[in-house]
């Protein structure tokens, strides 16, 4: 769909014919974002639980974009990993209830720790230089800061589901990114 797309925007003068394989590559991804959307959507409904989705999606998405992290090699099951970890926050909240609230809190500043200590971080395919670094490290780490900062206003406020969904959200992204880094390890000692 997103190759057909692509050449009638070139077709029609819209693109450049040059250009075509960028736009595909871009209305492919966008597909992808909009069938995940979706797909979180229908999950948030059929769960009763369309708000901690919803939070977590958006706080997944933002923080995710700046950290980078353990990437799956097929998007089908990039597309399935990232939609049951959605089930994560919606099932498991009400053990997030009954926490003790240091336990809480040391498990969020070890998980923070870990998005700041290891953000951005390279892929096999990508390597950012020092400049992108040091653009996604500040943007990892403001977004990082914000989310915490909404957890503990959500949790203040009395919305816990909410609340956990944000704590959720930063506790998967470290641990996706604790595999990135295993991953990045064997796909380069392997290469050797």
């Amino acid at each position: 769909m997103s190759g057909w797309l692509s050449r009638r925007m070139a077709e029609r003068g819209i693109i450049k014919e040059e250009d075509r394989e960028i736009y595909q590559f871009g209305i492919r991804n966008g597909f992808i974002m909009l069938l995940n959307i979706a797909t979180a959507f229908l999950i948030g409904l059929f769960t009763e639980q369309l708000l901690v989705v919803y939070v977590f999606t958006v706080s997944f998405m933002m923080l995710r974009s700046f950290t980078g992290g353990y990437h799956c090699d097929s998007r089908l099951f990039c597309y399935i990993g990232s939609n049951l970890v959605l089930f994560i926050p919606v099932y498991t909240g009400s053990l997030f209830v009954r926490m003790p609230v240091p336990a809480v809190l040391l498990t969020l500043a070890a998980a923070l720790g870990i998005v700041l200590a290891l953000s951005p971080m390279n892929s096999k395919n990508r390597k950012l230089d020092q400049t992108e670094k040091k653009h996604f490290g500040r943007r990892a780490r403001v977004t990082a800061a914000l989310q915490t900062a909404v957890f503990f206003l959500l949790r203040h406020l009395g919305y816990p589901d909410c609340s956990y969904a944000v704590y959720s959200c930063i506790c998967i992204i470290s641990v996706c990114m604790l595999a990135g880094k295993i991953q990045l390890y064997i796909q380069l000692h392997m290469d050797k």
